[in-house]
């Protein structure tokens, strides 16, 4: 619990320096550093925990499951809620519609996204498949289980690296541009 404690008040750290950027940054780069940060820091403890369990022969599933519920509500809850800060103390509306270049630089962020979608995805589903055998002798214990636990928390750490990769992407434009 006192991670979680340490984690809040280094993200809330992160949003009042982010909040005090004044003109510097637009809305959507401002939200896209607090999804990078955001995903960095929660997503990373929870793949370190879950990798760290397989490694060691040792997959609790249901361990794992409320870990997942924490992480995605903890991440959710302090993504909305610093994008919510930052609107509120820049006074601007996140309902504004995008300009040119933030759609450009959205539509460029996502083709790289999606690129890396189509590279990754095959590549842990070719991984999966082929170490299949030694992730049941690995789990005698439940070998079904572990495999469809490991496979699913490889699709989950895909989807994770392409969000960072996208946003990353777009912070990269954005600062390009400014």
């Amino acid at each position: 619990m006192l991670n979680y404690l340490y984690i809040g008040f280094g993200l809330s750290y992160i949003a009042l320096a982010l909040m005090h950027t004044g003109p510097f940054m637009s809305m959507r780069e401002k939200t896209s550093w607090v999804a990078v940060l955001t995903t960095l820091v929660i997503w990373t403890y929870y793949f370190g925990v879950f990798w760290r369990g397989a490694l060691q022969g040792q997959i609790d599933g249901e361990a794992i499951r409320n870990l997942f519920i924490i992480c995605l509500a903890t991440s959710v809850a302090i993504m909305l809620g610093v994008t919510i800060a930052i609107a509120v103390a820049s006074r601007r509306s996140m309902d504004a519609p995008p300009d040119e270049l933030e759609r450009q630089i959205e539509a460029r962020a996502d083709s790289v996204g999606f690129k890396l979608l189509e590279l990754l995805v095959p590549i842990v589903l070719i991984g999966g498949l082929l170490n299949i055998d030694a992730v049941r002798t690995a789990f005698p214990a439940d070998p079904a289980g572990s495999t469809a636990i490991i496979a699913a928390n490889g699709f989950l750490m895909v989807i994770v690296v392409v969000e960072l990769v996208r946003e990353g992407t777009k912070i990269v434009l954005f600062r390009m541009t400014a």
